[in-house]
């Protein structure tokens, strides 16, 4: 999966423009514990992973049954959406699971492919959880206390499609007219929520 799905409503920018940074900061030895995060690391511009839109994971693009195991994600996408479960295969083949140990820290993005692996019974994994944005990035959220925490359901999202431009506002997502916005944004705005009214978007520009 990547993060953007639960810290914004929106889509993130292209690639060579970047508006955030994580990092999870591992306490202890993950050859101990096991759960270490896997990663598929983007391979230039041209990786057929990572072409936006980015809604091949389960919560994301009209796919509402959450799933947060392989099994059963992957169950999902075999039964109903064959295409995207071949796209996900090519990521867990190409994914590489570093050994982490106590204070290593992970530094990625909201677009990176990554996944949670297994802790080992008897074990937990402890962590700290940090971002950084751009100051003016007002769409990323706080993880924690933001509505965006129980988006992949497809509750909040059938609510954000239903409201007016300037009601979705209130909630982080930029209005029609802002500098966030261009045909490309907009598309894949509309890719993460099929069936959203776009127009108002399209006709700010």
């Amino acid at each position: 999966h990547m993060d953007y799905g639960n810290h914004t409503f929106i889509h993130p920018t292209p690639w060579h423009e970047p508006e955030n940074v994580a990092a999870i900061v591992y306490l202890a030895d993950t050859e101990v514990t096991g759960g270490g995060t896997a990663v598929c690391c983007r391979e230039g511009d041209e990786d057929e992973l990572y072409q936006p839109p980015y809604v091949n994971m389960p919560g994301n693009g009209g796919h509402w049954e959450f799933y947060n195991d392989r099994s059963h994600a992957e169950k999902y996408f075999e039964e109903k959406h064959p295409d995207i479960a071949q796209f996900r295969k090519k990521l867990y083949d190409r994914e590489v699971i570093p050994v982490y140990k106590l204070g290593d820290v992970l530094l990625y993005r909201y677009d990176i492919w990554h996944r949670g692996t297994p802790v080992k019974v008897g074990h937990k994994r402890s962590v700290i959880n940090i971002a950084w944005k751009k100051r003016d990035s007002f769409w990323h959220l706080t993880w924690n206390p933001a509505w965006t925490k129980w988006n992949y359901y497809g509750n909040v999202e059938g609510v954000l499609m239903k409201l007016s431009p300037k009601q979705r506002a209130l909630l982080g997502v930029p209005k029609p007219g802002h500098s966030y916005w261009n045909e490309q944004n907009i598309k894949w705005f509309g890719a993460r929520y099929p069936g959203i009214d776009i127009s108002p978007y399209l006709e700010a520009l």
